[in-house]
């Protein structure tokens, strides 16, 4: 048996879903984004009261991710469909923890000014640090979600925990992979984008039910 401290690295992993899971937060401050034009990463701008918050919920998502990834480091040496998750997991953690210190200036969404001056370029580093993190945290889950995918087939998917793991990465895989195709080509033509609230905020949930879930459907891969 692998020695990994899986009933921490399980809590790890559930808390770490529920602070990363911002719709709660937006939730509790009374949807001050529009949920159809907006993206949840405003809630974070320096600009909107709910900044603090957001921010220190990123915080405590990256910093568990990263604890988790290293918790279950004596499992990656076996197989590498496992080490594939762990280190995407890391990169995830690195990415979040990195949003956290890099927010935007101002609410888009919310502000014709901020929508202007991004539009112009004109939005500063502050922007393209916040894109830059935003970027390898979506990478990370995407990876995440295929290698959960490649654990719980070589594992024969784990029973019905397994089987719903499955679903909510391969879910996540998809509406992530989806987002961040639809805002690259929005950068690289200057279109506009179609309202990404309502893909992003489903792919978010399906992210925090994933991370959830995740040691629960893949324990006997953490325990072999």
């Amino acid at each position: 048996m692998v020695a990994v401290p899986y009933r921490l690295m399980r809590n790890v992993m559930i808390v770490a879903g529920v602070l990363y899971c911002s719709l709660l937060l937006e939730a509790i401050a009374g949807y001050p984004l529009d949920v159809r034009t907006s993206f949840l990463s405003e809630l974070g701008a320096r600009d909107q009261p709910t900044s603090p918050y957001a921010r220190a919920l990123d915080l405590g998502a990256g910093v568990l991710l990263l604890i988790a990834a290293i918790l279950g480091r004596p499992a990656a040496r076996m197989h590498r469909d496992v080490a594939g998750l762990l280190i995407s997991a890391a990169v995830f953690g690195a990415g979040t923890l990195f949003d956290s210190f890099s927010p935007m200036d101002c609410a888009p969404s919310l502000s014709e000014a901020c929508r202007a001056a991004e539009a112009n370029g004109q939005a500063g580093t502050a922007l393209l640090l916040h894109e830059m993190t935003s970027t390898m945290a979506g990478i990370g889950s995407v990876a995440m979600g295929i290698f959960a995918v490649l654990v719980l087939r070589r594992s024969g998917w784990g029973g019905g925990w397994g089987r719903l793991v499955a679903v909510l990465a391969a879910g996540v895989a998809v509406t992530q992979a989806w987002l961040g195709i639809e805002t690259g080509l929005e950068v690289l033509t200057g279109s506009d984008l179609h309202p990404p609230g309502i893909l992003q905020r489903v792919s978010v949930l399906l992210v925090c039910l994933m991370m959830a879930t995740l040691l629960p459907g893949l324990r006997q891969a953490f325990l072999r």
